[in-house]
């Protein structure tokens, strides 16, 4: 009897091959700077970005070139999201980041109350993985003049004065900043740092 498509043979190493999109490890931060001027300051004079860090959901978007294939989301343990990213949504993903060929992946926060994202890096384009590029470059490839009321993406600030205002900023969803290293290679934990909103 001829073993099925997803028993092992001598030809697969005992393991289950699996169409369809795999999550990308995704970057995490592993330390934190004080919300202060000096540590700011500091961590902005050697070159790193801020961005606005969003209270939401990490969102690991698969975005298919082809229409037979659908939009998958991964959270940041490489599982599904049980909540189905809205038509809506979809419709403004595939309008502004769906490759010509292959697939692209993005990684944004998914406001879900709000049924928004906020797009921060660009994983993978046109079936080729950026872990070559560093963060800079990848930043680059992301669309960033678009209108549009679902999606945004996040931009990097470069001042102090900018990245203060972020602290100060009252809105229940902005936690704070995130740091990138924008000369940084790779998907790698060390590249970015924390900076959260100090408590009320």
């Amino acid at each position: 009897m001829l073993p099925g498509i997803f028993d092992s043979t001598i030809f697969s190493g005992g393991r289950c091959i699996v169409s369809g999109p795999k999550p990308i490890r995704p970057i995490h931060p592993k330390t934190e700077i004080a919300p202060t001027r000096d540590a700011i300051q500091r961590i902005l004079e050697r070159g790193w970005w801020g961005q606005v860090k969003i209270h939401g959901h990490r969102a690991q978007i698969h975005i298919p070139s082809q229409d037979r294939d659908e939009i998958v989301v991964f959270n940041r343990q490489g599982q599904p999201h049980r909540k189905v990213l809205p038509q809506d949504v979809s419709s403004e993903v595939l309008r502004i980041f769906r490759p010509q060929s292959g697939w692209n992946v993005i990684d944004a926060e998914w406001l879900k109350s709000e049924d928004r994202l906020f797009v921060f890096d660009f994983l993978k384009r046109e079936d080729q993985v950026l872990d070559a590029a560093t963060y800079g470059e990848r930043y680059e490839l992301l669309p960033r003049v678009y209108k549009s009321q679902k999606i945004m993406t996040l931009a990097p600030l470069k001042s102090l004065d900018a990245c203060l205002a972020v602290l100060a900023d009252p809105t229940p969803h902005v936690e704070g900043l995130i740091f990138r290293s924008p000369a940084t290679r790779g998907f790698i934990d060390s590249g970015i740092v924390r900076c959260r909103k100090r408590p009320d």
